[in-house]
């Protein structure tokens, strides 16, 4: 089972290059073995513009970011990916994500 939860949501997000991306707004942790899989980021427009990620005015783009990107965590948290990295990162993860 998986599950999501609001922890110390608003730290910063940025790629490997010093791009920043948006805010922390969730994180997806499995619940067998309560290890974090994924962040899910709420994305500043121009950034979801460069990714392609659906926003308006009233919603805020968002993506699932897996921690397997994930550099370190501090105040800010830093992938080790830059955000033309992370374009195919997130292609490829849609791709191999099961069909419901």
């Amino acid at each position: 089972m998986r599950f999501s939860e609001r922890i110390h949501p608003g730290r910063t997000v940025v790629a490997s290059g010093g791009e920043e991306l948006g805010t922390v707004d969730a994180v997806f942790i499995d619940g067998e073995t309560w290890k974090v899989e994924a962040l899910q980021v709420k994305l500043h427009s121009e950034t979801a513009d460069k990714l392609g990620a659906f926003w308006n005015l009233f919603h805020a783009g968002r993506i699932e970011l897996p921690t397997r990107i994930v550099q370190s965590v501090s105040d800010t948290v830093v992938l080790s990916v830059s955000i033309e990295e992370l374009r195919q990162v997130l292609s490829a993860e849609s791709a191999s994500a099961p069909a419901h």
